[in-house]
């Protein structure tokens, strides 16, 4: 009897153990470990991990359990207080970023709808990334680290409008305006439904759970309620992380914080690991040789265009030009919203695959280069 999905698992498994404690060897941060892995077994080298699909649905759930232990961090009063960095410099982030692009993408010769999309893949940076190494450098509580987690939580709100405008192009919804429009006010009453169930139920919920003294009852509770808010957000046309995110805040004010982010951490990082392969899976070795000179300057133009961007627009946040320019470090990378936004593009046929295939690799390897950049942002 074969087991692919199985094999598939152990390859990657045996892969990442192999590859990560080299990397720990060396003193690298094992993210770089992850994508390593995933670049030698995809497809464009290796072709070992034949089913992305597999691999990416599970790396999805670390991801969502990255962003649930980043919402234990915060409470909500103070995700209000965050509310004028999140909306003022993340959606000036979005806005000027995404312009800006749109705009060079337009001059080379894009259509403009595809160029608005370029942009916004542009301004997206990975989630996942950042948070994962800013949390390994303890650096998540850091003005820079606040200001950088403010921008991705913008991020994450604005890849709506930008999925609603993709899609239509590629044919897939055919009336954007009424769609961007009912998605909003869909995501609104979600977000409403997920803090007042957290408000109002979470707290004696786990009260009435811990009496019972069950582990194992406290941590199927814990991954209902992660994976039930994602579901919910994802259900109206959000992200899953905003879900995951917001039930992290709504139980960050109960006395049990510290219990569930220990019961989580082992599936949390497990899954997490696989995301990292499934990035580095993407970026495409032999497009690299062809198009070396373009993805180059692709590259450095996405990382020092927004860390440039980002610098302008956080110093009056930060207080001083130093902090501003650790933020722009942080958040100038590319993100896993980008090249979903750039995959959908590649889905139709109305968009030439020589206007998007150079940006895809170019956001995959700002990705695999940000472990380092992330870990000496202050240096």
């Amino acid at each position: 009897m074969s087991h692919p999905a199985l094999t598939q698992i152990l390859i990657l498994l045996g892969a990442g153990v192999l590859v990560v404690y080299l990397v720990r060897r060396v003193r690298l941060p094992p993210i770089l470990g992850y994508l390593v892995v995933g670049m030698l077994l995809g497809p464009h080298v290796l072709d070992l991990a034949t089913d992305a699909e597999l691999a990416g649905s599970l790396a999805e759930y670390g991801v969502v359990f990255l962003v649930f232990t980043l919402g234990l961090e915060f409470s909500l009063p103070r995700l209000i207080a965050m509310r004028w960095e999140v909306l003022g410099l993340g959606g000036a982030q979005v806005l000027v970023t995404a312009t800006v692009a749109g705009v060079i993408a337009w001059w080379l010769g894009a259509p403009p709808d595809v160029a608005a999309v370029l942009g916004g893949a542009a301004a997206m940076s990975s989630t996942a990334l950042v948070i994962r190494q800013l949390g390994e450098q303890a650096e998540v509580n850091r003005t820079h680290g606040r200001l950088a987690i403010a921008i991705l939580l913008a991020q994450d709100l604005a890849f709506v409008p930008f999925l609603a405008v993709a899609a239509a192009i590629t044919g897939q919804e055919s009336e954007t305006g009424s769609s961007i429009f009912t998605t909003l006010v869909q995501g609104t009453v979600a977000l409403l439904v997920v803090l007042a169930a957290g408000r109002w139920l979470l707290r004696p919920l786990f009260l009435e759970i811990a009496r019972a003294r069950m582990p194992e009852l406290f941590l199927l509770a814990v991954m209902l309620i992660v994976l039930g808010s994602a579901w919910l957000t994802e259900l109206v046309g959000l992200s899953l992380a905003l879900g995951a995110f917001l039930a992290g805040v709504m139980l960050a004010e109960t006395e049990f914080r510290h219990q569930i982010e220990a019961s989580i951490r082992p599936f949390r990082d497990i899954l997490l690991g696989l995301f990292f392969i499934t990035v580095g899976m993407l970026l495409d070795i032999p497009l690299l040789g062809r198009e070396a000179l373009l993805v180059s300057g692709l590259l450095l133009a996405l990382l020092a265009g927004k860390a440039l961007v980002v610098t302008l627009l956080a110093k009056p946040f930060a207080g001083n030009y130093f902090k501003a320019v650790r933020t722009g470090l942080v958040v100038c990378v590319g993100g896993e919203f980008g090249f979903a936004l750039l995959t959908i593009l590649l889905q139709g046929t109305v968009v030439d695959a020589r206007l998007v295939q150079p940006l895809l690799a170019a956001i995959v390897l700002s990705m695999v280069v940000s472990p380092l950049l992330i870990r000496h942002n202050k240096r």
